[in-house]
C-alpha cells in the first residue's frame, strides 16, 4: 500500500509543463471575468429585490434586462446582434429615459445602440434631443447619451472616410488591428463584446439617415455651447462635453494616442468647435478652470480637438491664454499657498511657476507641450516655465512626466542642448528615484536630433558604474538599469526602459561600443536576452540600426549559431530567428535552416515554432536541401514581384 502511495505521489509530481499563453491572454481573461462579475452582481441585486442602481425598475422589467444582458455576454454574429438590438429597443419604447437611468439598462442600451436600424435609431435620437438636460445630468443616462453621439458621429461621417479607408486597406493586419482597438476605446472602458467602430463605418445607411445623424451632433453641440457655463461644473455633463468636443474634431478615442488619424468631419463642425473655444476663453474665471481635474480635462480635450483641425491660429490663441493667465504667473511664496493636498512637496513647489502647483495643471501643461507650435514651445513654455527648473522637475514624482513630454517633442537642437545641460549630472539620481522614463526620453532625443550622443553614453555608463567592466556586465547593467557593482538577491528581469534605451543607443551615429559588447557576449546569454519580451526587440534595433555595419549584422547572425533551435522554442525568440534569417547572407540562412532541421519534430510541437518551420521551409530542407535552395529562390522572386505590385513595401518577417 505504501509503495502504491509512493508511486502515485511520484506520478503527481511529474505535472505537465505550463501552457504557453498568448500575450493578451490574461488581459482578455480579466475583461471576461469583469463582464461576468457585472452580470453576477445584477442577478444578486434582483434576488434581493433591489433592481439595480439609479432609477428603480419593476421586477419584470429588471428580470427582462438581466436576461438580455446574459444573452449579450455570448459572442453573436452581426445579424443576431441587429435582431436583438431592434427587438429590445422596440420593447423599451416609451421607457428609454427610465431604462437609461438604471445601471443595467444603461449598459445594455450602450451596447445595442450601434446595431439598431435607421428607423429605431432616428426615433431614439429625437427622444434624446428632447431630453438633453435629463440625460446630461444623470450618472448612468449620460453614458447612453455619449454613445448616441459617438454612433451618430460614425454614421454621419462614414462616407467622408473613403480615401482614408483605401490607405488602411493597404496596411498590414497588425496596423488595422491596432486601429480597430484604438477606435473601440471610445466604448466604456473597452469592455464591450459588441464593438461598434468598424461596424458603423462599414454599414450602409441612407443619405437621409446620415443627414439626421449629422443634425443630431450639431444640435447637441449647440445645446452644450448654450449651457456651457452651467454644465462645465457638472461631473456627468462634463464627460458629455468632452465627448462632444473630441467628436467635433474627428477624434473617437478619449485616451490620447498617436496611432490613428482623426476622422474627416464636415467644416461646420470645426466652426462649432471654435465656438466652444471662443466661449471658454471669454470667461472671466478662465484661470480657475485649470484648478479642478474635471474642468482641466475639458481644456485638454479642447486642445487635442483644435490640434486635429489644423487651425494653428485658434490653437495658439488658447495656448497663449493658458500660458498668460494660468501657467506663467509670479512665483508663489510658500506661506501664500493654500493647504490643498498635492503630490509635490510644499518646499519643492515654493520656487516653481503656477503651472506646477497642482496635478490638473501639470496634466494640462503636458497636452500644451504636445500640441504647441515649435516656436511657442521653445520661446514661451520652455524659456519661461522649465528653464532653470529641469533637474528639480525631473526628480519630482508629479512633474517628471512633463519633462518627458518636453524632451519627446523637442525639435530644436539648441533647446535640447539646454535641457541636456541641466540633466547631464543627474543621471544617477534619476535612476535611483526610478524616473527611468526621463533617461529614455533623453536617449530617444539624442538619436532623433543627432546631438549629445557621446555625453549621454558616458553619463549613462558612469551612472551605472559599468564604463570599464566586461561586455556582459555592461549590457546587463543597461538592460536591467542596475549599477554593475550591485548584486540583487534574485535574478532581475529586463527593464522595459532599459531595453528601449539600448535600442535608442544602437541608433546613435557611433554605437560601436555597444555593438562590440553584444557580439562579445556568450551566445547562450545573448540568446537568453533575445528570448525575453523586452529583450527581443534589441535584435530589431541591431539589424535596422542606421550606423550598424553590414559586417556587424552578419557577425551577429554567425554569433547566434547553435542557439537558433532554442530561440525558436519561445514566442519572442522565434521572431528573432526570422529577423536573423532576413539579415543573414545565403550561406548563413542555410546554416540557420540546417540547425532547425535537426530539431524539426520538436519545433513542430509549438505553434510559433511550427510557423517558423513553415515559413523557412524547414521540412523541405530536411528531405532535400537542393530542392530547398530552388524553392527559396522562387519564393524570393515572388516576394519581390509582390512588393512591386503593392508599392514596394517589404513584407514583415513575422507575416
Amino acid at each position: 500500500m505504501a509503495e502504491i502511495k509512493k508511486e502515485a505521489a511520484e506520478g503527481s509530481s511529474t505535472a505537465p509543463p505550463p501552457t504557453e499563453r498568448g500575450k493578451n491572454h490574461y488581459k482578455n481573461r480579466a475583461k471576461k471575468q469583469k463582464r461576468n462579475k457585472f452580470l453576477k452582481n445584477a442577478k444578486s441585486f434582483g434576488k434581493r429585490e433591489s433592481f439595480g442602481r439609479g432609477a428603480e425598475l419593476e421586477q419584470t422589467e429588471y428580470n427582462y434586462l438581466v436576461a438580455i444582458l446574459e444573452t449579450m455576454t455570448k459572442e453573436k454574429d452581426t445579424e443576431e446582434r441587429q435582431l436583438i438590438a431592434n427587438n429590445v429597443l422596440g420593447q423599451l419604447k416609451g421607457k428609454e429615459i427610465r431604462t437609461a437611468s438604471n445601471q443595467v439598462g444603461s449598459r445594455i442600451m450602450e451596447d445595442l445602440l450601434a446595431y439598431t436600424d435607421e428607423e429605431t435609431f432616428a426615433g431614439l435620437l429625437e427622444t434624446f434631443a428632447q431630453n438633453f438636460r435629463v440625460f446630461c445630468c444623470d450618472k448612468f443616462a449620460s453614458h447612453v447619451l455619449q454613445r448616441t453621439l459617438y454612433v451618430a458621429l460614425l454614421r454621419a461621417v462614414a462616407p467622408l472616410q473613403a480615401d482614408q479607408q483605401g490607405e488602411e486597406d493597404g496596411e498590414g493586419e497588425e496596423q488595422s488591428a491596432k486601429k480597430q482597438k484604438v477606435g473601440g476605446a471610445a466604448e466604456r472602458g473597452g469592455r464591450s463584446v459588441w464593438p461598434c467602430y468598424e461596424y458603423c463605418l462599414k454599414e450602409q445607411y441612407a443619405d437621409e439617415h446620415r443627414q439626421t445623424c449629422r443634425q443630431y451632433v450639431e444640435r447637441m453641440a449647440k445645446y452644450l455651447i448654450n449651457n456651457l457655463e452651467e454644465f462645465v461644473w457638472e461631473a456627468t455633463a462634463g464627460y458629455v462635453i468632452r465627448q462632444c468636443v473630441l467628436n467635433l474634431g474627428g477624434i473617437t478615442e478619449k485616451k490620447a494616442t498617436n496611432d490613428t488619424k482623426p476622422l474627416i468631419v464636415p467644416e461646420q463642425w470645426h466652426k462649432l468647435l471654435h465656438e466652444f473655444n471662443v466661449q471658454l476663453m471669454a470667461w472671466p474665471q478662465f484661470a480657475d478652470l485649470i484648478g479642478m481635474e474635471q474642468t482641466a480635462t475639458i481644456l485638454q480635450d479642447l486642445l487635442r480637438a483644435l490640434a486635429s483641425t489644423d487651425d494653428a491660429f485658434q490653437l495658439e490663441q488658447l495656448i497663449a491664454k493658458l500660458f498668460k493667465e494660468a501657467f506663467y504667473t509670479k512665483k508663489v511664496k510658500k506661506e501664500e499657498k493654500d493647504n490643498e493636498e498635492a503630490t509635490v512637496k510644499q518646499e519643492e513647489k515654493s520656487d516653481l511657476p503656477k503651472a506646477f502647483q497642482s496635478d490638473s495643471s501639470i496634466r494640462l501643461l503636458e497636452v500644451c507641450i504636445v500640441v504647441a507650435p515649435a516656436a511657442f514651445l521653445k520661446d514661451k513654455l520652455f524659456s519661461k516655465l522649465f528653464r532653470g527648473h529641469v533637474k528639480q522637475l525631473a526628480l519630482s514624482r508629479a512633474c517628471n512626466f512633463a519633462i518627458q513630454k518636453l524632451i519627446d517633442h523637442t525639435t530644436d537642437k539648441d533647446m535640447m542642448d539646454m535641457v541636456f545641460a541641466e540633466l547631464e549630472d543627474s543621471m544617477e539620481d534619476l535612476l535611483r528615484t526610478g524616473h527611468t522614463g526621463v533617461v529614455l526620453a533623453l536617449a530617444k532625443a539624442c538619436a532623433r536630433l543627432a546631438c549629445q550622443q557621446g555625453k549621454f553614453v558616458k553619463n549613462l555608463l558612469d551612472a551605472l558604474h559599468c564604463a570599464e567592466v566586461a561586455p556582459t556586465k555592461m549590457i546587463n547593467a543597461v538592460l536591467h538599469l542596475l549599477p554593475a557593482n550591485v548584486t540583487p538577491s534574485t535574478a532581475p528581469k529586463i527593464h522595459l526602459h532599459g531595453s528601449l534605451i539600448l535600442q535608442a543607443i544602437l541608433d546613435f551615429n557611433k554605437p560601436i561600443k555597444f555593438v562590440t559588447a553584444l557580439l562579445e557576449m556568450p551566445n547562450d546569454r545573448l540568446a537568453e536576452i533575445l528570448s525575453e519580451p523586452a529583450g527581443s526587440f534589441v535584435a530589431n534595433a541591431f539589424v535596422s540600426g542606421r550606423f550598424v555595419g553590414e559586417k556587424s549584422r552578419e557577425k551577429l547572425v554567425r554569433h547566434l549559431e547553435g542557439q537558433y533551435a532554442q530561440l525558436t522554442l519561445s514566442v519572442h525568440g522565434s521572431r528573432v530567428v526570422e529577423i536573423m534569417y532576413e539579415a543573414g547572407n545565403p550561406a548563413q540562412r542555410e546554416n540557420i535552416v540546417r540547425e532547425l532541421a535537426e530539431q524539426c519534430e520538436r519545433l513542430n510541437g509549438k505553434p510559433w515554432s511550427a510557423k517558423v518551420n513553415k515559413r523557412l521551409l524547414v521540412d523541405l530542407y530536411k528531405r532535400n536541401p537542393a530542392r530547398w535552395k530552388v524553392a527559396i529562390k522562387n519564393d524570393a522572386k515572388v516576394e519581390k514581384m509582390f512588393d512591386k505590385l503593392v508599392g514596394g513595401k517589404k513584407r514583415k518577417a513575422e507575416s
